[in-house]
């Protein structure tokens, strides 16, 4: 499985298997037409395509690799009730094979599991979880973050002459993660944090999630409640997780698990 990713990396990216980075032939590496009449279409519209096939709303990391990009397009694999149904958004430079990028949203119920590759785990500064995989040279280097309702993929190549790594797909990771939380309710952030610690203490997907509010005990104290619904192959159950910080520093306290 793991090779079949890696082949399919270096098809998706167009790396080159040889040693010669230099200027090619655009033919060689990016055919305009063939991409949109294969589906491709604007970014705009394939976010607002799959904002409505979804029901939910798109938001796109506000930073980018800091290396030069000649074209982008967007799809939204909309087929329906199948595991594929995702937004994918592609940045290339069809002289530069290594200046290629693409960010693939998925639903969080259609997520890819990708548990066969060996990932290198670590957090944001907001306490969101991260993945990073490297496989070897002339093929792809991936970051797997979840933010909102969506997970999100951010491949690049892993060319001998990359200049998109690890730093890179973090800090992007980071923009979006300042982009998502900015949107959402005063609760979001403990609520991300109360999912990535049930998910840590159970090693379970948490595939249901309510917000059950607030409680201001004191004006040092107070609590905000979720209630989360986990699952693993056959098992699964609820379970209350009750977060506790300053209400005014916003500092953490404690975080306390109550099972359904």
């Amino acid at each position: 499985m793991l090779g079949s990713i890696l082949i399919a990396g270096v098809l998706s990216l167009g790396i080159s298997s040889g040693h010669d980075q230099g200027i090619k032939n655009p033919q060689d590496s990016y055919d305009q037409q063939g991409i949109f009449e294969s589906g491709g279409e604007l970014v705009e519209e394939a976010v607002r395509a799959c904002e409505k096939r979804f029901g939910t709303a798109v938001y796109l990391p506000p930073q980018l690799p800091p290396v030069a990009f000649t074209h982008q397009y967007g799809r939204c694999y909309d087929m329906e009730g199948g595991l594929d149904e995702h937004l994918e958004i592609h940045y290339l430079n069809r002289y530069k094979p290594d200046n290629d990028y693409k960010i693939e949203l998925y639903p969080l119920e259609n997520k890819q599991r990708l548990k066969h590759l060996s990932f290198q785990e670590s957090e944001l500064t907001d306490h969101t979880t991260v993945n990073f995989f490297k496989g070897p040279i002339n093929t792809l280097q991936l970051l797997v973050v979840e933010k909102g309702n969506w997970q999100y993929l951010l491949t690049a190549a892993n060319g001998a002459s990359s200049e998109i790594r690890k730093q890179e797909l973090t800090e992007i990771a980071e923009s979006l993660s300042y982009a998502v939380n900015s949107k959402d309710p005063a609760y979001a952030k403990w609520g991300a944090f109360a999912v990535t610690e049930a998910k840590r203490k159970y090693n379970m997907d948490v595939v249901d999630y309510l917000y059950m509010g607030r409680t201001t005990i004191s004006s040092e104290l107070a609590e905000e409640k979720f209630k989360l619904w986990l699952k693993e192959g056959a098992r699964e159950f609820g379970v209350y997780v009750t977060v506790a910080f300053h209400p005014t520093t916003h500092q953490f306290i404690s975080i306390r698990y109550k099972e359904i």
